[in-house]
Order: structure tokens, then sequence, then C-alpha cells
């Protein structure tokens, strides 16, 4: 099936910023739909998290989540139906109910993985986080994500080296 974004973004964050685990701790309260959105709003994370927006912008949880929320959604062709979700997220602020959960996240082509490692960087550099920094997560991201494919050797990301399982000896 594939991994919740949850999952992922914990499994990054550990490799990655472990300083950030108790923020991504504090988030478990709420489902994965509410995570999004409060990622997606930065304006009120400082009211939310009880520090301000500069404090905020430097972390890589945000810019995890958020690009892996965006890859799972994609994946699965939630583009193509926007207008069905822009309807749908009305009605449920009308009726209190909370943000849809993103998919899980499917195995990735190795066009996509690089898609998800352009993307980390852009979220990345719009979140203060330095170059070097930001090509490690985009690394760790795609790196995670490409455990999904499930050993299919003819599934490899652009940039990088070859990813799945590698062949029986003899076979």
């Amino acid at each position: 099936m594939g991994a919740a974004v949850r999952d992922v973004v914990r499994d990054v964050v550990t490799a990655v910023a472990p300083q950030e685990l108790p923020l991504l701790d504090g988030l478990s309260d709420l489902d994965e739909g509410r995570v999004t959105q409060f990622f997606a709003r930065p304006g009120r994370r400082a009211d939310l998290l009880g520090f301000g927006i500069d404090e905020v912008s430097a972390l890589v949880t945000p810019v995890v989540w958020m690009a892996v929320d965006e890859t799972a959604r994609r994946a699965v062709g939630a583009v193509a139906d926007s207008f069905v979700r822009r309807v749908s997220a009305g009605l449920r602020r009308m009726s209190g109910r909370a943000p849809q959960d993103p998919p899980p996240v499917p195995p990735l082509t190795a066009d996509q993985l690089s898609a998800v490692h352009r993307r980390v960087r852009e979220l990345a550099g719009a979140s203060s986080v330095g170059r070097p920094q930001a090509e490690a997560l985009a690394d760790a991201v795609v790196s995670r994500l490409a455990r999904e494919l499930g050993g299919t050797p003819d599934t490899r990301p652009a940039a990088g080296g070859r990813q799945g399982s590698e062949p029986e000896p003899g076979g």
C-alpha cells in the first residue's frame, strides 16, 4: 500500500534533525490533515507553538511534511480532482470536520523521486534552510521514499545510485 506521511516524516526527521522530534511529538494529537493545514499556514504556527515565526521558518519538519504530503496527494491523482477537494474542504469547514488525511505514499518512479528532490530543495530554500542542509534533507527524503519501491530493480532515482534489491547470484 504505502507509508503514512507521518511515518515518512518521522524517519527523515529522526535521521536529519532529531532535535525536532519534540515538535513532531507535539503534533501527535492532530490527524495528518490538520498537521498539513497547520504547516500550510505559517501565520498561525507561532500562535499554536508559543514562539515566533522566525524560529519556525528554519525547521526542517514543515519542509519534509509538506513535500511528502504533496507527493502522496499527487501520486494518487489528487491534482486532477482539485475542484472536488475545494468543495469538500468547504463542506468540512462548515461542518467543523477535520481536513482529509493525505493518502499513503505509494512507491514512486525515478522521475517522481527526482521531482520530490527538487521540491524539498525549493521548500527548504523558502524556509531559510541553508543550501547544504537543503540538499542533505532532499537526499534523506528521497532515500526514505525509495524504500517504498519494494525492490523493483528497474526504478532508480535519476541522480543517484541503484535503488531496490541486488539481483540474486546466478539469476
